[in-house]
C-alpha cells in the first residue's frame, strides 16, 4: 500500500538544507577547501590585468600626446611596455591553470562524494523498516538515489567553483574600482540596490517551483516504474489511454513547474545586463568629465569600464547560480530526508542464537496493527508449534495470514504480544539471526537480471554446479536448465518470456531449498499454477519441509490435507485449530470452507 498524498511543494528551510549539506561534505573539507583557494587565486589573476592593461594604455597615450605637444617624433618605452605585457601574459596563464586545477580537483570531490550518498542511501534501505515501503512509492525512492543525488553532483560540479569565483570578482573588481576612483565606483554600485532587489524578489519566487520540479519529477519517474512493471496488465484492461492522460497530466504538472522556475531563473539574465548597461552608460559620461579636468588617467579610464563591463555578470552569476543552488538544496532535502528516515530499532545487547535450532513455536498474545488500519489485523493471537511440524494456515482474504508471517520473521514489531523461538524471545534477537533461520517461497516470484546459476545460490552464494543440479532434479527444474542454451550461465529476469510462471515458482522452491534453513515459510506458491505444475511444485515442497517446522498458507484446502497443524484465522485470530480430520468432524468454519471448495471443484 502506497501513500500517493503530495508533499506540499514549499520554499526548503535554507539554513537548515545548507548545514546538511556542509556536515555531509564535512569529509571533503581539505579539497573543497583547496578548491576555493585555487578557485580565489584564479580570479584574482585575472582581475588584475585590467589594471596592468591600463598602465600600457597610459604610457602609450602619454608618448602622443608629449610628441603632440612638442612637435617631436613619437618615443615609446617599448622596454617597459615588453616588461609589462610578459607580467600580464604570466599573470593570465597563472590565473588559467590555478582555474583548471580548481574545477579538476572539484571534479574529483563531486565522484566520490556522489558515490558515498549512493552507498549511504544503499545502505539505508537495507536498514529501513517496511512500513517505509508501505507509506512511499517506490518510484519516489528511486528518484531520490537518482535524479536528487545527480542534481547535488551536477551543481557541486559545475557551480561551486563559478559561484566562489564569481563572488570574488565582485569584490575585487570593487576594490579595484575603488583604488582608481572612488567618484566612479560610487555610479557603478548605485545601479547595485536595485540588481540586488531584482535577485531577492526573483529567487523567492521561483524557490517554490524548483522544490515543485524535484517533487514532480518524483512522481513522473514512480509512475512510470509502475506501468512499466504492470505493462501486462496495463494491456490486458485497455487502460493504456488511462494511463496515457493520467501520465500526461503528471508531466503537464512538472513542465508547468518547469516552465516558471526556467522563466523566473531566465529573466535574471537580461535584467542584469539592462541594469548593467544603465551603470555603464553613467561611468562613461563621469568619466569623461573627470578626464576633461585631468583628474583621472586615460588608461585608468579604460581599466574601469573594463571592471564595469565585468561588474555586472559575475552579479548575473551570482543570482543565476543562486537558482541552480535552491535546486540543490531542494534534491538535497529530499535526500537527507531519506538518510535520517527512522531504521528499524536495534537493541544493544541480543539474545545469542542457538546453535542448534530445533524449531519450537509460540505465539503468545499477539497484538499488530498497521499505521493506516482502523483495527488491529492480529488481535490476542495465540499459538504453539512443534519443531517438525508442518503447520497450515488457511482463512478467507484479510484475516492476518501473511501478517502473521511477516511478524514471525520481524519485517515488523510487534504492538504487544511475544512470539518465541525455542523458548526465546525474537523480539531479542538480531533480525538478521532470525531470517537466517528461514527459507521462503512467496506467491509473487522475485528473479534477478542475472545468470539461472546466482539466482538459484542466492541464500547460498557458496554452493557448487553439482549442488545447484541436484536440488534442481529435487525441486523439478533440471529439465529446465538443460533446455537453456547456455544451461546454469543462462541470463534470466523477472520479464523473461521463456520461462513460464509455474518454473519461475519452481526457481524459487529451488533456491529456497539450496539455501536449507531449518525453517520453511510457503505463502500460497502454488497459486499461481496450474494442476500438474502444483503436483510437481508439492513434491518438491515435501523434499523442501522434509523434518523441518513449516508454515504453509494456502487458497487451495486440498494441498494441505496432511499438515501436523491447521490454523484456522478470520479477523486477526485463530478460531480452529487442529488436524483435517479433526476440523472436518467439528464441522464449523473450516468445513464450511472446504465443503464449499469441493462443490465448486466437483463443479
Amino acid at each position: 500500500m502506497h501513500n500517493d498524498k503530495k508533499p506540499q511543494e514549499k520554499p526548503a528551510n535554507l539554513k537548515l538544507a545548507i548545514k546538511r549539506l556542509l556536515k555531509s561534505l564535512a569529509e571533503y573539507k581539505f579539497w573543497v577547501i583547496l578548491t576555493i583557494v585555487l578557485a580565489i587565486a584564479s580570479t584574482v589573476f585575472a582581475i588584475v590585468g585590467p589594471k596592468i592593461l591600463g598602465t600600457i594604455t597610459t604610457d602609450v597615450a602619454t608618448a602622443l600626446m608629449t610628441a603632440a605637444k612638442t612637435q617631436s617624433a613619437i618615443v615609446f618605452n617599448f622596454d617597459s611596455i615588453a616588461k609589462t605585457a610578459l607580467f600580464l601574459l604570466a599573470l593570465y596563464i597563472f590565473s588559467l591553470v590555478t582555474d583548471l586545477l580548481s574545477n579538476i580537483i572539484m571534479s574529483y570531490v563531486t565522484k566520490k562524494y556522489t558515490l558515498k550518498l549512493r552507498a549511504e542511501i544503499s545502505q539505508k534501505i537495507n536498514t529501513l523498516p517496511i512500513r517505509y515501503f508501505d507509506k512511499h512509492k517506490f518510484g519516489d525512492t528511486l528518484a531520490r538515489v537518482t535524479n536528487d543525488v545527480d542534481t547535488i553532483a551536477t551543481s557541486l560540479n559545475q557551480s561551486l567553483s563559478q559561484m566562489i569565483s564569481s563572488v570574488v570578482t565582485v569584490v575585487g573588481i570593487l576594490i579595484m574600482m575603488l583604488s582608481i576612483s572612488w567618484q566612479l565606483t560610487l555610479v557603478a554600485i548605485a545601479t547595485l540596490p536595485l540588481s540586488m532587489g531584482f535577485i531577492g524578489i526573483i529567487t523567492k519566487k521561483s524557490q517554490k517551483f524548483f522544490k515543485g520540479v524535484q517533487e514532480q519529477t518524483a512522481d513522473v519517474t514512480a509512475q512510470a516504474e509502475e506501468v512499466y512493471a504492470g505493462h501486462s496488465v496495463v494491456r490486458a484492461f485497455n487502460a493504456g489511454a488511462d494511463m496515457e492522460k493520467k501520465f500526461y497530466q503528471t508531466s503537464h504538472n512538472l513542465q508547468k513547474s518547469s516552465l516558471k522556475s526556467q522563466f523566473l531563473s531566465g529573466l535574471m539574465h537580461p535584467i542584469m545586463n539592462f541594469i548593467g548597461n544603465l551603470g555603464y552608460v553613467a561611468v562613461a559620461i563621469v568619466g569623461g568629465g573627470l578626464a576633461i579636468d585631468g583628474k583621472i588617467l586615460l588608461g585608468d579610464i579604460q581599466a574601469f569600464i573594463q571592471y564595469v563591463s565585468q561588474f555586472n555578470q559575475p552579479i548575473a552569476q551570482v543570482a543565476q547560480i543562486a537558482n541552480l543552488l535552491q535546486s540543490t538544496l531542494a534534491a538535497s532535502d529530499r535526500v537527507f530526508d531519506f538518510l535520517e528516515e527512522t531504521n528499524e530499532p536495534t537493541l544493544e545487547e541480543y539474545l545469542p542464537m542457538p546453535k542448534q535450532i530445533k524449531g519450537d513455536i509460540e505465539f503468545r498474545n499477539v497484538v499488530f496493527q498497521y499505521d493506516d488500519a482502523d483495527q488491529p489485523t492480529i488481535n490476542k493471537l495465540s499459538f504453539k508449534v512443534k519443531a517438525g511440524q508442518k503447520v497450515a494456515i488457511v482463512g478467507p482474504t484479510g484475516a492476518g495470514k501473511t501478517t502473521l508471517i511477516n511478524l514471525l520473521m520481524r519485517f515488523y514489531d510487534l504492538d504487544s504480544g511475544q512470539i518465541l523461538l525455542d523458548g526465546q524471545d525474537i523480539a531479542q534477537m538480531k533480525r538478521s539471526d532470525i531470517r537466517q533461520q528461514f527459507g521462503m517461497v512467496l506467491q509473487d516470484t522475485w528473479l534477478m537480471s542475472d545468470t539461472l546459476r546466482n539466482n538459484l545460490r542466492y541464500g547460498k552464494p557458496t554452493a557448487t554446479d553439482a549442488e545447484i543440479m541436484e536440488i534442481a532434479e529435487a525441486a523439478g527444474i533440471k529439465h529446465l536448465i538443460e533446455s537453456m542454451p547456455k544451461g546454469l550461465s543462462a541470463q534470466i529476469d523477472e520479464d523473461t518470456e521463456s520461462v513460464s510462471v509455474g518454473e519461475k515458482q519452481l526457481l524459487t522452491v529451488a533456491r529456497a531449498m539450496l539455501a536449507n534453513a531449518p525453517m520453511m515459510i510457503l505463502d500460497e506458491a502454488t497459486s499461481n499454477v496450474d494442476t500438474r505444475t502444483e503436483e510437481i511444485i508439492q513434491r518438491a515442497m515435501e523434499n523442501l519441509t522434509s523434518g523441518r517446522t513449516s508454515f504453509v498458507i494456502a487458497h487451495r484446502l486440498s494441498t494441505i490435507r496432511d499438515a501436523d497443524l491447521i490454523l484456522v484465522m478470520n479477523h486477526g485470530d485463530v478460531i480452529e485449530q487442529g488436524t483435517h480430520k479433526q476440523l472436518i468432524a467439528q464441522g464449523g468454519f473450516y468445513a464450511d470452507l472446504h465443503n464449499s471448495q469441493f462443490s465448486e471443484e466437483a463443479e
